[in-house]
């Protein structure tokens, strides 16, 4: 799938709006019916922690599964990107903060698909179409959390 981009300022502070966008286990908060756990062993935030998000209802689930290729936490910016390393989607998401304003702005650029390349380029003009509304939905979500502090 080409990129997909969301973008949103906030009033929170740079350190506030990374706070809550690495928050891996808070993501079920912004992502509908899916929780997300860091593997126990990944105590630290950073390069090489393995994410596990399960998403569903009842019988049905998707497991995905994620690595932190990127960790770059913010002094005036900040960058995160996550690979996808499950068998069902492939792919990555890369997570910036920067300054903006007074306050500041998360991006959330995804290519995420099926895992095989091929079989996800075939369906990207499908499922970025569905991938927009639950990308800014999710950037919504964490910005409105930052800002409450």
């Amino acid at each position: 799938m080409s990129d997909v981009v969301v973008s949103r300022e906030s009033t929170a502070p740079v350190a506030r709006l990374w706070q809550v966008a690495t928050d891996w286990s808070g993501h079920g908060r912004f992502f509908p019916l899916t929780t997300v756990r860091a593997d126990p062993t990944d105590s630290d935030p950073g390069v090489g922690v393995r994410l596990h998000a399960t998403t569903g209802f009842g019988p049905l689930r998707l497991h995905d599964r994620m690595v932190v290729t990127c960790w770059e936490p913010p002094g005036e910016r900040g960058t995160c990107e996550l690979r996808k390393v499950g068998r069902v989607l492939g792919g990555r998401a890369v997570l910036e903060v920067e300054p903006a304003g007074s306050g500041s702005r998360l991006r959330w650029t995804t290519d995420v698909g099926p895992a095989p390349e091929r079989l996800r380029r075939l369906v990207a003009p499908v499922a970025k179409v569905s991938a927009i509304p639950l990308y800014r939905h999710v950037v919504r979500g964490m910005v409105r959390e930052a800002e409450r502090g």
